[in-house]
């Protein structure tokens, strides 16, 4: 059997991975999971919306998914899957990724859990007739974890956008219409969001130095959304397949069925890809300025200049 493709996005929220998954789950075989690495928490346990905007559970897809995958939702226990994966992809796990004898160590201890992760692609793309799954938990240890999943071959997407846009997004109020029990999306401040922004981006580079990796940031994704997907799609291993882009600029959603992440996930129909550009004017001085002396190292080996 041929190893299944999984094209993982990597990098620190806020930074257009929604849209970017979900334009690709439009391409003709390539299903836009969302965020995997909180199927168990999320939707599993409680039931949050799928993208296609029925509650998990009550999804034929992913109860199809699941039914192939283990004989049912509650075939597995997710509370020890979400256990099992605390003890080896979080984020506290990247400096033991990137030695041997940590690895080895880590691959032990999630054994079970890659196993079932495992499965669960490969019924992914048995149910939805894929031969790309599209998995943007974003994460990089999590994403590394993935990586040792027998039977998977993993291609890496590393999503950067300026990391002051990105401040300026966490710090904005955003309902969350999937969860019952938290009106809105996490926020944090502007060091926080820039200490991530290092470290995430830092250590995805420093996992997949020698891997399958391609780095995308946001800005040229929006400015010129054929070129930036094409790129992408050669990357795949899928360079036939067609855009799925109407015009230069407009791709057409249909209904997704993600798990997790943005609410942007739930849109459909025509949206035109364009630069998010409202942080130049929104954003405090402050705030800007200690999102920009925080990534300073960092800054010009992504391209952008102090100044924005």
């Amino acid at each position: 059997m041929d190893d299944l493709k999984v094209l993982y996005i990597v990098g620190l929220g806020r930074s257009g991975s929604t849209i970017l998954a979900n334009s690709l789950g439009q391409v003709e075989g390539f299903f836009s999971a969302g965020e995997l690495n909180f199927i168990w928490k999320h939707n599993v346990l409680e039931n949050r919306l799928c993208g296609c905007g029925t509650p998990f559970r009550e999804c034929p897809v992913w109860r199809g998914v699941f039914r192939r995958a283990f004989g049912g939702m509650d075939a597995v226990d997710a509370r020890r899957m979400i256990s099992l994966q605390a003890s080896g992809a979080r984020t506290r796990h990247v400096l033991p990724m990137l030695l041997p004898a940590g690895r080895r160590r880590i691959a032990a201890r999630l054994r079970e859990y890659l196993a079932n992760t495992g499965r669960l692609y490969r019924a992914m793309a048995e149910v939805t007739g894929s031969r790309v799954i599209i998995d943007s938990s974003k994460e990089p240890a999590y994403g590394y974890a993935v990586g040792m999943v027998p039977g998977v071959d993993l291609r890496v997407v590393h999503l950067v956008r300026d990391p002051r846009a990105a401040a300026y997004s966490w710090l904005k109020k955003k309902e969350q219409p999937d969860s019952e029990t938290r009106r809105y999306m996490f926020r944090m401040g502007p060091a926080r969001s820039a200490a991530l922004w290092d470290a995430w981006n830092l250590s995805a580079e420093a996992l997949w130095r020698n891997g399958r990796y391609l780095r995308l940031r946001y800005e040229d994704f929006v400015a010129e959304p054929g070129p930036s997907l094409r790129s992408i799609l050669d990357f795949a291993g899928e360079p036939e397949s067609e855009l799925p882009l109407v015009g230069e600029r407009e791709v057409k959603l249909g209904i997704s069925h993600t798990v997790s992440g943005n609410p942007n996930r739930f849109e459909t129909g025509a949206v035109e890809l364009r630069p998010d550009e409202r942080w130049r004017g929104g954003m405090s001085p402050r705030d800007r300025v200690v999102a920009t002396v925080l990534t300073l190292p960092l800054l010009p080996r992504y391209g952008y200049s102090l100044t924005g």
